[in-house]
């Protein structure tokens, strides 16, 4: 094989990257756990929006260049904190 010809070589993600995937995985842990509560009844309907929020963070961090996903995670996160709140009471 030629140099022109090779195979390109994949690299190790950083520790960065992984760091980030990993807060993904988790904050997807987290939100999911609070995914039955979301069909109860009389659950006001702030706490439903708050709860979408979290579930289009989840998905918007798995897609976004990896610089963006902190900041949404923090969005993701409060809004996960109110629907925790609110729930509590």
């Amino acid at each position: 094989m030629t140099a022109e010809h090779r195979e390109p070589v994949s690299q190790a993600p950083s520790a960065i990257e992984t760091d980030v995937s990993l807060a993904v995985i988790e904050y997807g842990d987290a939100a999911s756990a609070y995914a039955p509560a979301m069909t109860a009844p009389g659950l006001p309907q702030s706490v439903v929006d708050d709860y979408a929020i979290v579930v289009d963070v989840l998905a918007l961090a798995r897609k976004v260049p990896l610089p963006d996903v902190p900041p949404l995670l923090a969005v993701g996160t409060r809004a996960l904190l109110r629907v925790h709140h609110a729930l509590l009471g």
